[in-house]
């Protein structure tokens, strides 16, 4: 089948699936910031669409993404799309307004940098003979839109917040600082040549791609420091993604292929702190002990 096939059934399950969806998530109450067929076409596509393409990214295949990227930087983009997606349903079934308001605001922090700087350095890597091109920028425009126009609604006054323990809101100040730095790095300075943090040093844009998801990862941090429902999400998130880059690393091993020991080693790190901390809040919120 050609490119142009495989993306029209791409798109096609895209939208079945967005209407079961929307079918199971669309009459529930997402708090004033979710408020709307556009704010909740942007929460429940989000999610859908990152857990139905991840599988697609970690196979690498090529008419999967709008440029081609190298095996490991394929299957951490899976594992991004994977951390948005299990984020986003967690949101929609828990729904809660500062909750949204998070998801939101992680969406726009990672696509919008990626969208400035794809339109003004990086044109030249998209193919705009190929459908998948043209879908890149469609999905980025929609979901930035449609996310800045839902926060712009302003918060709703939910009252003091629970609190997450001392440990967690010591891990999200040190781990938030370190993705923050590291990210920004990464995204203003991709070239750098020093292989151990600036890994595609020859390809700016997949390093930039990367560093979105570690400035994205940091901010869900700083912004969860006091809220318990937030800190959930923001373990998660982390967690996944970092089980999600373990597991790329891995199958670059395996198939003979260099492997980026700070990443590995970092989110093997990130995975188990974060996954931890979420077992430990989990239970605290359920057992209404002081906790982490």
């Amino acid at each position: 089948m050609s490119d142009a096939g495989w993306f029209a059934v791409a798109v096609a399950l895209l939208i079945l699936c967005l209407a079961l969806g929307f079918r199971r998530w669309g009459g529930r109450d997402l708090g004033p910031s979710g408020e709307g067929m556009a704010a909740k076409f942007v929460l429940v596509s989000t999610a859908i669409g990152g857990l139905l393409g991840a599988p697609f990214w970690w196979l690498d295949l090529p008419p999967s993404f709008a440029w081609d990227l190298p095996p490991v930087a394929s299957r951490m983009l899976a594992a991004a799309a994977f951390a948005f997606g299990l984020a986003g349903v967690l949101v929609l079934e828990r729904p809660s307004e500062p909750r949204t308001r998070l998801y939101l605001l992680l969406i726009v922090i990672y696509l919008l940098p990626l969208a400035v700087a794809v339109l003004l350095l990086h044109l030249d890597r998209f193919d705009f003979a190929a459908p998948v091109t043209y879908g890149f920028f469609a999905v980025v425009i929609v979901l930035v839109a449609g996310a800045l126009a839902a926060l712009a609604r302003g918060a709703a006054d939910n009252g003091a917040p629970e609190r997450p323990g001392p440990a967690v809101s010591l891990w999200f100040y040190v781990a938030g600082i370190l993705l923050g730095l590291w990210g920004i790095a990464l995204f203003l300075a991709p070239t750098t040549a020093f292989p151990l943090v600036f890994n595609w040093a020859r390809d700016p844009l997949t390093s930039r791609l990367i560093a979105a998801m570690l400035f994205t990862i940091a901010a869900a941090f700083m912004l969860s420091r006091h809220d318990a429902g937030r800190a959930r999400l923001s373990l998660a998130f982390a967690g996944s993604y970092g089980v999600g880059v373990v597991g790329a690393c891995l199958m670059n091993a395996s198939a003979g292929l260099p492997v980026p020991p700070l990443y590995a080693a970092g989110f093997a790190a990130v995975a188990v702190v974060s996954l931890l901390l979420l077992v430990a809040v989990a239970e605290r919120g359920r057992t209404g002990r002081p906790g982490a």
